[in-house]
């Protein structure tokens, strides 16, 4: 299982280093985006439902 686990951490950790140069702000703007999306997928789709 050993075998199996390090190439992936390997390979993690040699992502984050290319992703380093991205700024915190990205992540936080695109995890927002996709929150709002998700919240308006949930209020157009919950339009002529009937609620319980």
């Amino acid at each position: 299982m050993l075998s199996l686990l390090v190439p992936q951490v390997a390979a993690l950790q040699e992502a984050s280093v290319e992703a380093s140069h991205i700024s915190p702000w990205w992540y936080g703007g695109f995890a927002l985006f996709v929150l709002v999306l998700l919240l308006l997928v949930t209020v157009i789709m919950g339009k002529g439902r009937p609620h319980s």
